[in-house]
């Protein structure tokens, strides 16, 4: 989960470079077409197969998390970019109400520490990017409310597949041919056709699609045959490096409060680790 906050903060770089030259449903496409050929040429290379019993398992996963990304580029048009991240990443809070009733139902015993610590990293959200909206900003949080919701049940989507066994790579190398499609048909009908690949902004969709592609797999590993609760808690270390990033590339002042925030989110990442590894050790 590391590793994809990682790709993922350095892959809004790239977008947020690449903005003025492309539309949203542009960049979905382009993003998602390398990653099926990147992904395509790793299976030929390994003789693996894309051939899966599940396939409807897979096009949900792919139609809720692609939808749920498209959701969240239009609440950033109506919203501060602070406010429609932080509603965004809510997606940890919905996982965790959806552990705690499935654990109900099993009457299995309940990680408060665990869940604990993705609140905890949650106040730290907070802290870092202070949400604020107007009472004319309700439809856009709504849609960014609704995106972390969605993105949380395309999460708990690839947790079903990995415990059918069905590999990393194949989870997102269907995910990418879904965006591809979906990406290219709102590029036409929205926004009116491709735009113009230059030697200036070609280093963008590059860089795109390679963090993209490795940011997928790495979530898509995490949450698959991981711990949820801590994969959701450590989700939120895509703030941290998101900010430092910010403040490598764009010169984004750091304040007090946002490193008082940095601060929280690492001790309830590191807290949500020593917790399941102490978990693990007692199984």
């Amino acid at each position: 989960m590391l590793s994809a906050s990682f790709f993922f903060s350095l892959m809004a770089v790239f977008v947020k470079m690449g903005a003025e030259d492309f539309g949203t449903f542009e960049l979905i496409f382009y993003r998602s077409l390398a990653g099926v050929i990147l992904l395509y040429s790793f299976i030929r290379a390994r003789g693996y197969t894309i051939r899966t019993p599940y396939l409807f398992g897979h096009f949900k996963r792919s139609f809720i998390g692609t939808f749920s990304m498209s959701l969240w580029f239009l609440s950033l048009t109506m919203l501060p970019v602070g406010t429609s991240m932080t509603l965004n990443y809510t997606s940890p809070l919905f996982m965790s109400s959806f552990m705690v009733v499935f654990l109900l139902m099993r009457k299995e015993p309940m990680p408060w520490g665990l869940l604990g610590c993705i609140l905890l990293g949650f106040c730290g959200v907070v802290l870092v990017l202070r949400p604020s909206f107007s009472s004319g900003e309700m439809l856009g949080a709504f849609l960014a409310l609704s995106s972390g919701f969605l993105g949380s049940v395309a999460y708990w989507q690839i947790k079903e597949l990995g415990q059918l066994k069905e590999p990393s790579w194949r989870i997102v190398f269907y995910f990418t041919v879904f965006g591809t499609v979906y990406g290219l048909l709102g590029n036409f009908f929205i926004e009116g056709g491709l735009s113009p690949i230059t030697s200036d902004n070609v280093i963008y969709l590059i860089g795109m699609a390679l963090c993209a592609t490795l940011a997928q797999c790495s979530l898509t590993l995490a949450f698959g045959q991981g711990n949820v609760l801590l994969s959701s808690c450590l989700q939120f270390s895509a703030i941290i490096m998101a900010e430092l990033m910010g403040w490598f590339f764009f010169n984004d002042e750091l304040s007090l409060v946002t490193e008082i925030g940095i601060l929280v989110i690492m001790v309830a990442g590191v807290t949500a680790t020593m917790l399941t590894k102490r978990q693990n050790t007692k199984a």
